[in-house]
């Protein structure tokens, strides 16, 4: 071990490596910083000091080793830097926490140029958040790749008041909106704002649910009950097709948007014959094996057009209404 000693400053180069050892509990090493300004201090400083760096490059690693029951040493944590991008003037880095489980390593957290990743290893772990008067405020259950918001998996709070959302990551599961509410009357599920202003929502009571959009009185102007509505409904075109993504062909009742979209504008949403944007790899992007700068990265897809059919009930009530006014009629 060799100590370099500077006057006044006490030691201030070690090399070779130091053990410090102790048969207590004691500090082994203990930083002090007596100044009085605002600035970071004590500082430790992990410097890897590289003749050639290059992106890539391991840094400092802190282990947190301890033995096992055959009496081997075992890194249980490891806190590790690394350098992505070492070139000068877009510099990144990289850092990473893991916890030995099962036997290895994993990596629980992982914070980079672009973004902060848990669970970084893929394993069965856990993620929740606490909050002052709940456990399970926000809960992902690793195991059964399901997202909870206000209760643990498969478990059902009973305070009144307590709504909570379960977005499972698999097909059968789908997501699911629990309230635990068991008092008369009607709640919000889903409230949709849109600036400052409630736009619709979705409610239940102890038997249904329904799909509410915005319809006082008080937003509307230009209130007509004179419009033809059975002209209009003629030039709807209903048919019978089936989804070519559909393997069994099963034949369904609809409509084609874009036949709708003259008639009825505001039950469609899209454009006709939209696509997506073509996507490029361009410099800087990780580049899969075969792969150049210029080649398509994602490709164009249909942005396919929607329909709300609901908003079509107001054109049927309205041709019925005329539609009896004439039976009416004739009757007299």
């Amino acid at each position: 071990m060799a100590l370099t000693k500077v006057t006044g400053k006490g030691l201030e180069t070690l090399s070779d490596g130091v053990t410090i050892t102790t048969a207590d509990n004691d500090s082994q090493l203990t930083l002090i910083c007596t100044d009085a300004d605002g600035n970071e201090g004590p500082v430790l400083n992990l410097y890897r000091n590289s003749a050639s760096p290059a992106d890539g490059d391991n840094g400092p690693r802190i282990k947190f080793t301890g033995k096992n029951d055959a009496g081997q040493d075992v890194e249980y944590t490891r806190l590790r830097f690394n350098i992505s991008d070492v070139t000068d003037g877009t510099e990144d880095g990289n850092v990473d926490l893991a916890v030995m489980t099962n036997g290895s390593l994993q990596n629980v957290f992982k914070f980079d140029s672009t973004q902060t990743a848990f669970n970084d290893g893929s394993v069965d772990r856990d993620f929740r958040v606490e909050s002052d008067g709940h456990e399970h405020m926000l809960f992902v259950d690793g195991g059964a790749n399901v997202v909870n918001i206000g209760h643990a998996t498969n478990t059902v709070g009973t305070s009144s008041g307590t709504l909570m959302v379960n977005f499972a990551g698999n097909v059968a599961n789908g997501i699911k909106i629990r309230d635990s509410r068991t008092e008369s009357g009607t709640n919000n599920a889903v409230v949709f704002i849109r600036g400052s202003s409630e736009r619709g929502s979705i409610t239940t009571t102890t038997s249904a649910t329904a799909y509410n959009t915005s319809s006082d009185y008080r937003l509307k102007e230009n209130v007509d009950y004179t419009w033809d509505a059975t002209t209009r409904l003629k030039q709807l075109k209903p048919a019978r097709f089936n989804f070519i993504s559909d393997d069994t062909n099963t034949l369904v009742d609809g409509f084609i948007a874009h036949e709708v979209s003259n008639i009825v504008p505001e039950a469609i949403t899209g454009t006709k014959d939209a696509m997506t944007a073509q996507v490029l790899y361009t410099e800087g992007d990780e580049l899969p094996d075969g792969k150049s700068v210029g080649d398509v990265k994602e490709p164009s897809v249909i942005k396919p057009q929607g329909i709300d059919q609901s908003k079509l009930v107001p054109l049927l009530v309205k041709t019925i209404q005329e539609l009896e006014a004439r039976i009416t009629a004739l009757e007299a």
